[in-house]
């Protein structure tokens, strides 16, 4: 990425006058050359140049400024099995930045004097239970309702992605949800199932589906021709790009390229949370309608982007369907979004009337950070200072004083875990769905190459407390004191195995000892093994299973957590 920035030059002068010559010499600011859009274009696709090829999805990328599109391109294909390219006109699914609209649909309604924000959920869908006290519909849009994520629940009911799944099926498994992550107001969780009930409120105050509602008021008025709340998977788009994933391994018979690559569309159908589709120059007129409202009006657009606070006066950089918050001292208004191998950002700067879109169709990208570093180049922002500590060379170390380091570790405060693993000669950090490389700078310290934790370090206080690994990310440490793994026997582990119903989710679990280790089973695929940690609790990724005794010390049951779904659970049968 190239950049001209102003330049200092100071020149000596030399004259021949003796006043010149007795007076201090003038240093002369010469600046250099404005960037110019050939400069700004060029910058924009050093960015994105590892996209542009004829072998790979990629992105569309836009830059909105004083109300026009300054910039718009596309690199990579909209489909690699037609060999078609991203244009100017290609349609994405841009997941979660869909929330705007869904919430301006709710305030639309309000203004309409059909509803108010302060409603109770139940009064526009009583099929969810009671728990004893009232969700707001401000909570929904805020995420602090305390629901439970309906893209979590139907996955742990056994719904894949590749599955039909409908509105009635979702409402159905949320009417059997018997208790809530926290109670309405105390937390910000993020949940798309505040979103989607949104989208179901939408359709029985006006008597519109989403989708019609939408369109009449949000996407017509703008001339958003190519925008639409899709809510059939079947319905074709015209000009919409696939999505992919990278394939993990060989892909059949398709060409060298393209192999890397497999197709990530998910066949749900419902809206709310996400599933409008629509196009770059599309997403410049719902951006400019904040400055200049055709739908709505100052107000409107200021209660859109009003950040939310808990019921403890906490407040949140999330306001309706909008992230609020500030980039190197700027304000800044987005959200992102993802779904199947869609990727989106649509990241606006409202104090200097500039705005960048980034529509992807691959998964493995990060449009976030593509559209702060065409942000960074179209405001013409100096260099950000390092804020990162310099890498530091590595050590060797003796394999036994790495591998007394391998263990699990748990943050009290939020339950979360870091599994340090010794594999191979080498210690690797599991965490966040993913596996890093951890590499030794010290004594019991550790980089952590290419992840969203910059460093680990250990300690053993000794006199039988736990170890502790301190965790650095984001210039934050954090310590994770060790867990004291349970090692379950035979007889231990054969208590566990046996058929739990789950009710809130309409399946039954099964859980099995195979080769001496408690596996779950799955109709669809191998035996998942789970991770011991402490008695009587087991993990499987990102999901933990807690089994629990009655009163004679006896398994009666199991609860689940994950992600965004806390304590769920499953009796013995």
């Amino acid at each position: 990425m190239h950049v001209l920035r102003p330049l200092a030059v100071t020149l000596a002068l030399t004259v021949a006058s003796f006043a010149t010559l007795a007076a201090p010499a003038t240093p002369l600011v010469v600046a250099a050359p404005a960037a110019t859009p050939a400069t700004l274009e060029a910058g924009t696709d050093a960015i994105f140049a590892r996209w542009n090829r004829s072998d790979s999805p990629g992105c569309g990328v836009a830059v909105f400024r004083d109300g026009a599109i300054a910039l718009q391109k596309g690199y990579g294909q909209a489909n690699l099995e037609l060999g078609v390219p991203i244009g100017a006109d290609t349609v994405f699914d841009i997941g979660s930045t869909s929330k705007q609209f869904t919430a301006a649909s709710l305030l639309l309604l309000e203004r309409d004097g059909k509803l108010s924000l302060d409603d109770d959920v139940r009064k526009y869908v009583p099929e969810l239970p009671d728990y004893g006290q009232a969700i707001s519909l401000r909570q929904l849009l805020q995420h602090t309702s305390g629901l439970r994520d309906y893209l979590e629940v139907q996955l742990l009911a056994g719904v894949a992605y590749d599955d039909y799944s409908s509105d009635r099926q979702t409402l159905e498994l949320l009417s059997k949800q018997k208790a809530l992550n926290f109670a309405p107001g105390s937390e910000f969780v993020y949940s798309n199932t505040g979103y989607f009930l949104a989208a179901e409120i939408v359709k029985r105050v006006s008597g519109k589906p989403l989708a019609q509602f939408a369109r009449e008021r949000i996407f017509e008025p703008l001339g958003m021709r190519d925008t639409l709340f899709r809510d059939d998977h079947t319905l074709p788009v015209r000009g919409r790009a696939s999505a992919y994933a990278r394939a993990e391994g060989a892909a059949g018979q398709a060409p060298a390229g393209i192999a890397r690559f497999r197709i990530d569309m998910p066949n749900w159908d419902q809206v709310g949370d996400g599933a409008v589709l629509s196009t770059l120059a599309d997403l410049q007129r719902w951006d400019e309608n904040f400055y200049r409202p055709t739908v709505g009006d100052a107000g409107f657009l200021a209660r859109l982007q009003q950040p939310g606070r808990l019921a403890d006066g906490t407040p949140l950089d999330y306001a309706l369907g909008l992230f609020v918050d500030t980039h190197r001292g700027l304000k800044t208004v987005s959200h992102d979004g993802a779904w199947g191998g869609y990727r989106a950002q649509l990241l606006r700067f409202p104090e200097r009337h500039l705005s960048v879109a980034t529509l992807c169709n691959l998964g493995s990208t990060d449009p976030d950070n593509l559209a702060l570093q065409v942000a960074d180049l179209w405001l013409d922002l100096p260099p950000e200072p390092a804020t990162q500590r310099p890498q530091r060379p590595s050590v060797d170390t003796p394999a036994a004083a790495m591998r007394r380091w391998a263990g699990v570790y748990r943050n009290p405060a939020t339950g979360s875990l870091r599994r340090i693993e010794w594999d191979d000669g080498a210690l690797s950090l599991h965490a966040f769905g993913d596996t890093y490389a951890m590499r030794p700078v010290g004594k019991d310290e550790f980089e952590v190459d290419g992840g969203p934790v910059a460093a680990l370090s250990f300690r053993d206080p000794g006199r039988g407390r736990p170890r502790v690994a301190v965790q650095l990310a984001g210039g934050k440490r954090t310590e994770f004191p060790e867990l004291q793994v349970a090692k379950p026997d035979a007889a231990a582990l054969a208590g566990y195995a046996g058929d739990y119903r789950c009710d809130e989710l309409g399946r039954d679990y099964r859980f099995s000892v195979i080769d001496g280790a408690l596996h779950r089973d799955d109709s669809r695929t191998e035996p998942a093994r789970l991770q011991p940690l402490e008695r009587d609790r087991f993990l499987q990724g990102s999901l933990s299973f807690r089994f629990q005794r009655d009163a004679a010390g006896a398994i009666d049951g199991v609860s689940m957590d994950v992600g965004r779904v806390r304590d769920l659970r499953c009796q013995r049968r």
